[in-house]
C-alpha cells in the first residue's frame, strides 16, 4: 500500500495604497501600471478630461482607467492613465 501525500501551497496578497497629500493635491503608486503619479477624484478627472463623471465611471469599468478605492469606498483615478485616454482621443 503506498502512501501518497499532497502539499497545497495558498498565496494571500494584499494591494496597499499609500497617498500623499500636498495641498489639493494626491499622489500615489497606481497598484496596476506602478507610475507614482496624481490620483484624481472622479470629478477631478472628469473635469480633466472635459466628460461627465459618468463617462469616468464608463471607463473604469470598462478596464479603460486605473483606479484605487480608498478605505472609505471613494474611487482615485491614475492620472497617467487618464492621459493616455486623452491620447487616444486626440488621435482618433
Amino acid at each position: 500500500m503506498k502512501i501518497r501525500r499532497q502539499t497545497h501551497i495558498t498565496i494571500l496578497t494584499e494591494r496597499i495604497l499609500t497617498v500623499a497629500y500636498g495641498g489639493n493635491q494626491i499622489f500615489g503608486e497606481c497598484a496596476t501600471c506602478r507610475r507614482k503619479t496624481q490620483m484624481l477624484s472622479v470629478d477631478a478627472a472628469a473635469k480633466t478630461s472635459r466628460v461627465n463623471s459618468r463617462a469616468i465611471y464608463r471607463l473604469v469599468e470598462a478596464g479603460r482607467l486605473h483606479f484605487e478605492e480608498t478605505p472609505e469606498g471613494s474611487l482615485l483615478v491614475c492620472s497617467a492613465s487618464l492621459s493616455a485616454i486623452e491620447l487616444e482621443k486626440s488621435e482618433t
